[in-house]
């Protein structure tokens, strides 16, 4: 997944490119998941520098690779688009954003006033690109992940991931309770962000997360 960096007047261009730079890396590889995941955002980094001459663009990238074979997940990301993962209904990881605030923050200094939009790094800026990896995850039954842009996580908080994730049978009927949260919280603000979103849900969730769900409700 990809977002155009705003202010950028070709962001749209950057997150096209980016897309189908990595897709064409992903098919192109033999390598592990790490060094694929490095390769594709490399690439992608490499075709947006590569069509600055057009104007200044970039994009930020986030990226999930699952081997079924192996029953593994691995991420990677530059820029402020995240991957949520969940566990039995729970969050139990994100990603950290590649912004000034994020930088604050780590280093125990206040980010409040500071505009999360500021990035530091992110395909298509100058300098070198160092896309933060996972290590590997075993997947397990009912782990569901959730990757969207920055007009999304603004938007909704986690908690609200959650709750709706604890209540639905498919990843469908969860992107559309999202969906309708985001768009209560944003109500008519004026220039809202638009924003992407795609969901993965392993295994069988009515097997365990809804299960857990139940357990709650009986006690």
């Amino acid at each position: 997944m990809s977002d155009g960096v705003s202010g950028d007047p070709g962001s749209e261009i950057a997150s096209r490119c980016a897309v189908e730079r990595i897709l064409h890396r992903a098919k192109c590889t033999g390598r592990t998941l790490a060094q694929t995941l490095l390769e594709c955002i490399e690439e992608a980094h490499a075709a947006i520098l590569a069509m600055q001459q057009r104007g200044r663009m970039s994009a930020t990238v986030v990226a999930l690779f699952i081997d079924p074979r192996h029953d593994v997940a691995q991420w990677a990301h530059p820029g402020d688009s995240r991957l949520y993962r969940f566990a039995r209904g729970t969050l139990i990881e994100q990603t950290r954003d590649h912004s000034v605030r994020q930088q604050l923050l780590d280093a125990g200094l206040p980010g409040d006033g500071v505009n999360p939009a500021w990035l530091h790094m992110a395909p298509g800026m100058r300098g070198q690109i160092a896309p933060a990896i996972s290590p590997p995850r075993v997947l397990e039954n009912g782990d569901v992940f959730l990757l969207c842009t920055d007009g999304l996580w603004q938007s909704v908080a986690e908690d609200a991931l959650e709750d709706r994730l604890r209540v639905v049978h498919t990843v469908d009927d969860w992107a559309v309770l999202i969906e309708h949260e985001a768009m209560r919280r944003s109500g008519n603000t004026p220039h809202a962000d638009n924003y992407s979103a795609l969901a993965v849900w392993a295994g069988s969730p009515q097997n365990v997360t809804l299960a857990r769900v139940r357990a709650r409700q009986a006690r």
